[in-house]
């Protein structure tokens, strides 16, 4: 369970993974005003194709976002989401569900560059696949195929960016935890109670019944204090013909750990029960990027070293089922562009723990590719899209094919569907009958 989520959150094209590269333009508005506004209304409708089939959700989406120019050098940003989702089977609260999106002011002070307020930051170069974009946490009701800009939850923090040493510098400090957004365990994409203990039990019982009943505890979330805060740095600069950062992050994992807490036999029970005590753990990740080109062509590499990581292990009769282990992930990609209207992308992923396999429950290495191309024809109004993602070593896969048309300058209409499969104990394989198609309709103005 815990490989799978930074192995398997690859479920992203490249244009989800920036802030900026969705969200509509603001429409222009009469010079007496310093507000700037832009609206979309949206709805995502899903259909499951293995049965039951059934609609798997319907969810209505309305964004409003506004930009207030104090003067040159300074600005507010807020955006809020009001969300309903009558089918109910993700797990989204019931009714109407406002979420604040940003609340930002950002300005510069000398050379320094300001960022203060509810945000997201992405670092990382990798398409897709999160090695060092781990600084928000995310929304796993739709398990991992929500957009990473929908699905990543803002954090309240301070940015700093400044310049130094021939490159810049950039710092980032939140002074509390938020979780990541989790179904609950009959959702359509739960993974039992606690979240992803359904991952061990398949690992453990092979497909068949387990040899014990599992109850669990109150999650263990750390406390609005300043000791729960969380922060990083990063170091970009040019090297030759590359351009590399250096990066630091201490913080939470988004995702709680399964701990083992007591193994009962209660009377009247013919199956032990296992009592599980999970809890939301430290973070410490070192990272490296480096991107260069040669013409058409862009090399991109991406690598992290969680030092702090949990891992379920399977010899640990006497301790909590779980070892902090040092964990690798890295990314090298090649883009390709022959045309202007084609574009290629194909990334190879590598995970490993440090302890040996005979330690640990599930595969030490895990070894994924990806393959991306993305189209468009009519000046931009038809985009055909393909991305397939492949565990090499535990037989898991994700194919997703997309069509999105615009329409005028205010209406698309998007087609896709998400086809998974693998071994049970990943994530694409316990989801191997979710299989869906998704139908998108949004208005912008």
């Amino acid at each position: 369970m815990l490989l799978l989520f930074s192995a398997t959150a690859a479920a992203q094209t490249p244009e989800e993974n920036s802030p900026d590269q969705s969200t509509p333009q603001p429409s222009q508005t009469p010079r007496s005003s310093q507000w700037q506004w832009s609206f979309s209304l949206r709805n995502r409708t899903g259909f499951r194709l293995d049965k039951p089939r059934v609609l798997q959700m319907s969810r209505n989406i309305f964004d409003a976002r506004g930009i207030y120019k104090i003067n040159p050098d300074w600005r507010i940003t807020v955006e809020a989401r009001a969300h309903y989702d009558p089918v109910n089977r993700l797990g989204f609260p019931r009714g109407v569900w406002v979420d604040p999106r940003q609340a930002i002011i950002d300005g510069k002070v000398g050379k320094l560059d300001l960022r203060l307020g509810l945000q997201q930051v992405v670092w990382g170069e990798s398409d897709g696949l999160r090695v060092l974009d781990i600084i928000n946490p995310l929304d796993y009701r739709e398990f991992i195929l929500e957009d990473f800009l929908d699905s990543r939850r803002p954090l309240w923090a301070a940015r700093a960016d400044a310049p130094i040493a021939g490159g810049s510098l950039q710092m980032i400090y939140a002074p509390y935890f938020a979780p990541g957004r989790l179904p609950g365990p009959d959702a359509e994409f739960g993974l039992g109670d606690p979240f992803g203990v359904a991952l061990i039990g398949a690992a453990i019982g092979d497909g068949g019944p387990l040899p014990f009943t599992i109850r669990s505890e109150n999650t263990a979330r750390p406390g609005y204090r300043l000791s729960s805060g969380q922060g990083g740095a990063r170091f970009r600069r040019s090297l030759g013909a590359w351009d590399v950062t250096a990066n630091y992050y201490y913080g939470w994992e988004d995702i709680p750990t399964s701990y083992l807490g007591a193994v009962t036999l209660e009377p009247g029970t013919a199956l032990p029960v296992i009592t599980l005590r999970p809890r939301y753990d430290r973070k410490e990740v070192f990272g490296l990027t480096g991107t260069t080109n040669f013409g058409p062509v862009v090399v991109r590499a991406e690598a992290g070293w969680n030092r702090l990581k949990p891992a379920p292990v399977n010899n640990d009769a006497d301790g909590d089922g779980f070892e902090r282990l040092g964990q690798f992930s890295g990314v090298a990609g090649l883009d390709y562009s022959p045309r202007e209207w084609v574009w290629l992308s194909g990334q190879y992923f590598l995970q490993f723990a440090s302890a040996p396999q005979a330690n640990l429950l599930f595969p030490r290495y895990n070894h994924l590719a990806s393959f991306f191309v993305r189209t468009n024809f009519f000046r931009e109004k038809f985009r055909p899209e393909l991305f397939i993602l492949t565990g090499l070593n535990q037989r898991q896969y994700m194919i997703r094919p997309r069509f999105m048309r615009t329409i005028g300058d205010h209406w698309s209409i998007g087609f896709g569907a998400d086809f998974l499969g693998g071994r049970p104990i990943t994530g694409f394989g316990y989801f191997g009958s979710r299989d869906r198609i998704v139908v998108e309709l949004k208005r912008a103005w």
